[in-house]
């Protein structure tokens, strides 16, 4: 009997083996990443300025901002482990299909960026191709290198602000709306903002390696993925129940601390991690620090909560929404993308 094609064996998971509380946290990182993303595309206007647009923007950047991305690039990782688990058991030659797979991914990525700059499909791509090398690192070194990249952007941080010394704030006036809007080629046609966007495509892929949300925190968060994937914590619940029940405690504890320490030093002493800082280089360091970390264990935190919802029958009607987002994350993200840059570009409603 002939043997069973690779791309069938190690093709599009069977509906039977998926994880339905996976599903669930993949759907409830996608609402996030729409919502943080709705923001980017038009919802910071300088005319929405009311106590609720502000109280709105407080929870997205709370809540979502960053921890949807950390949760999102850890599921990669963590779906990265399970074509790893089938490939060694199922299919001789299955790396060259994932590798082909990735690859498609990136094209679509770089597509996908002539339409918005923010994509993330072509680095979670070329992330995923290097990923490849570290497929078979010993599980406990995944955890310890994680850790360690997610400390690149503290440390070289404090090192540039160190070299440079405490920025003046400045005093020049922010531009209006109308200035704002004049000439944006968003606000143009559809070739005006792949013209905009095309001498990028590249550029966004391997962003600033010191940035907040560079590719390192997310081959971090890629690696936690793996890890956890490698030690099957997900495929069988019941069995470790305690270890997800830690993982709720502690990422909720650590991400919700450091999220009320990290507000404390913006108050206090000008410390910002997407606007301008003005605070001490010791300042900043310490509030990178508890933002990575911070934000990292509050992404962990939501995981495995909604993994401790899933195994009772009271709240599945509420995550069964979020479950199939989740089967269909690479239709629902584009599609996202497809319906803000119709509502916020100039060749649509903008």
């Amino acid at each position: 009997m002939a043997s069973m094609p690779i791309a069938a064996r190690i093709g599009p998971t069977d509906p039977r083996a998926r994880i339905t509380s996976v599903d669930m946290v993949r759907g409830f990182a996608l609402f996030g990443v729409l919502l943080v993303n709705m923001y980017n595309f038009g919802a910071y206007s300088l005319e929405w300025d009311g106590l609720f647009d502000r109280i709105s923007f407080t929870v997205m950047h709370s809540v979502f901002e960053t921890k949807s991305w950390r949760l999102f690039s850890f599921l990669f990782g963590f779906g990265f482990a399970l074509q790893m688990i089938k490939a060694e058991t199922q299919a001789a030659g299955a790396l060259g299909f994932f590798f082909r797979r990735l690859v498609i991914l990136l094209f679509i990525g770089m597509a996908h960026t002539l339409f918005y700059d923010g994509d993330i499909l072509a680095q979670f791509a070329a992330l995923g191709i290097v990923l490849l090398a570290f497929r078979k690192l010993d599980t406990r070194f995944l955890l310890v290198l994680a850790v360690l990249l997610l400390a690149v952007f503290p440390v070289g941080n404090a090192i540039v602000s160190a070299d440079q010394g405490i920025p003046e704030l400045s005093t020049e006036a922010e531009p209006s709306l109308a200035e704002r809007r004049e000439g944006h080629p968003y606000l143009g046609t559809v070739s005006d903002v792949i013209k905009e966007n095309a001498t990028s495509v590249l550029r966004k892929i391997w962003r600033n390696p010191l940035g907040p949300e560079s590719s390192l925190p997310r081959f971090a968060m890629f690696l936690l993925g793996l890890y956890v994937g490698r030690r099957r914590i997900l495929h069988d619940i019941p069995q470790h129940l305690p270890w997800i029940r830690k993982a709720l405690y502690w990422g909720l504890g650590v991400g919700i601390i450091s999220a009320i320490a990290e507000w404390l030093l913006g108050f206090h002493f000008g410390y910002a991690v997407f606007r301008e800082n003005t605070s001490p280089t010791g300042i900043q360091f310490l509030g990178d620090i508890l933002f990575v970390y911070g934000s990292t264990a509050l992404a962990l935190g939501y995981a495995a909560g909604i993994v401790l919802l899933a195994q009772g029958r009271k709240y599945l009607p509420v995550l069964r929404p979020l479950e199939n987002l989740g089967k269909m994350a690479l239709t629902v993200y584009l599609s996202g993308s497809l319906m803000f840059t119709t509502l916020f570009y100039g060749y649509g409603f903008g």
